[in-house]
């Protein structure tokens, strides 16, 4: 987790507010640096209850870099289903990542101090990875939701 007065968490705080305000498809849960037993955790991840989404901010190039060479981040078939989200992107600060060094499908944000462009929109990919359920129950218990049976037909 970084920390609150951070760049970085500054761009996780933003992505949150850009993803929740897309127009083609209202995301209804966002969640920014939560930390699951997955083997990834995005910096920001959300949902609109069919589709998901996530952004991986980076504040240098380095980190881009050590990033973009991790494993599920190649079209691996081995490694694959460890990816996150139907639409993946990076959000960085104004030229920290050219477009052409981008993952297949990954889309790019760029922050210019006060605004998020998109300078690539990702492609929507099939997300092979049940952790997104994991993710769903982590913010459920965090928020209160108890464990039992849910019955909304409550018929007498």
């Amino acid at each position: 987790m970084s920390k609150t007065e951070s760049l970085h968490y500054k761009l996780c705080c933003e992505g949150a507010k850009w993803m929740r305000k897309q127009e083609w498809s209202s995301y209804k849960i966002v969640a920014v640096e939560l930390c699951t037993v997955n083997a990834e955790n995005p910096d920001v991840w959300g949902t609109t209850g069919f589709k998901s989404m996530m952004i991986e901010v980076k504040t240098s190039r380095g980190d881009f870099l050590k990033d973009k060479a991790k494993k599920f981040r190649t079209e691996d078939d081995e490694y694959r289903h460890y990816a996150l989200g139907n639409k993946r992107y990076y959000l960085a600060p104004e030229g920290i990542i050219k477009p052409a060094e981008l993952p297949i499908s990954w889309g790019l944000l760029e922050w210019n101090g006060s605004m998020i462009n998109v300078i690539k929109e990702a492609e929507e990919v099939v997300c092979e990875n049940m952790g997104e359920v994991a993710m769903l129950c982590s913010i459920m218990r965090r928020e209160g939701v108890r464990t039992g049976i849910f019955n909304y037909r409550k018929n007498k």
